[in-house]
């Protein structure tokens, strides 16, 4: 567990962000409380991208603050989990995860990095926990997608931010293998927050505590999963819809995924809902 996440919390108030004088992101105001599973759900373009590079300290908000623990938020708090897309391909899968902690050193140490490595075990135990043990030497291009997507959830892990979000981890998966990477993300995580941007609505309604409706840099609604409807996502997605007429049928956006064998060979009971 991040050190000293109890009481923390993430507040978002009156957060707005414009680019080129378009708003992207328009009085947002949220909480989010430590060992919190939240899934930010919305059409394309509603400015989720946005919402989590600002919570990473990576955007500056227009107006509004971001704060954790009453402090503005830094890059230390928080750390992003990439998609296994941006592993080094030449590199282990040890030595990609371990160089998510450069961020946290001097210069000089993460000049030296390549010429000292640091500590492995800390790398070892979260590959051990994502389930990729016997990968550590394993170059990133010879790891299946899958594989590589859990290599970078360890990279992010490893730097032990209290903070852990997530942009479309599931993203160019397989179906079987979507509902299963979200659960080894949210099996090695031990108290921190955890915000993640999904396109799979059925998959957040079933693996996740609470969802974020953003359409248009505006939140919609933010409830329990278990209090979210089918109106409340019509709603939302319609809101989004760019169609000569302006709205487009939410109800024909949905498409069902049927079970399919996981990486591991068990039936995902997942129903994925699609709004795309």
């Amino acid at each position: 567990m991040a050190e000293s996440t109890a009481g923390r919390e993430l507040v978002f108030d009156g957060v707005s962000k414009r680019f080129d004088g378009e708003a992207a992101l328009s009085d947002v105001s949220m909480r989010f409380a430590p060992g919190e599973r939240v899934a930010v759900v919305g059409p394309s373009g509603a400015g989720k991208t946005t919402l989590l590079r600002l919570a990473s300290g990576a955007l500056t908000p227009d107006e509004g603050a971001i704060t954790l623990g009453g402090a503005p938020v830094s890059g230390a708090d928080v750390t992003l989990a990439y998609q296994g897309e941006t592993l080094v391909d030449r590199r282990t899968a040890l030595a990609n995860v371990l160089s998510g902690r450069v961020g946290d050193c001097s210069w000089l140490r993460g000049f030296l990095e390549p010429l000292v490595p640091r500590d492995p075990e800390p790398g070892l135990e979260l590959l051990d926990a994502v389930g990729l043990a016997g990968k550590a030497d394993a170059r990133a291009a010879t790891l299946s997608a899958g594989e590589r997507q859990r290599v970078a959830f360890a990279r992010a892990l490893v730097r032990d931010a209290p903070v852990v979000l997530a942009d479309e981890p599931t993203a160019n998966l397989d179906p079987s293998s979507r509902a299963n990477v979200v659960d080894v993300l949210d099996g090695v995580l031990d108290g921190e927050l955890l915000v993640t941007v999904l396109h799979e609505v059925g998959l957040a309604l079933e693996r996740f505590e609470r969802i974020v409706g953003l359409a248009d840099g505006r939140v919609r609604f933010d409830e329990p999963a278990a209090e979210v409807t089918d109106g409340m996502l019509d709603d939302l997605f319609a809101a989004g819809a760019s169609t000569p007429d302006g709205r487009r049928s939410a109800a024909g956006r949905r498409q069902h995924g049927a079970a399919k064998p996981t990486e591991d060979g068990e039936e995902s009971r997942t129903q994925v809902r699609w709004y795309a």
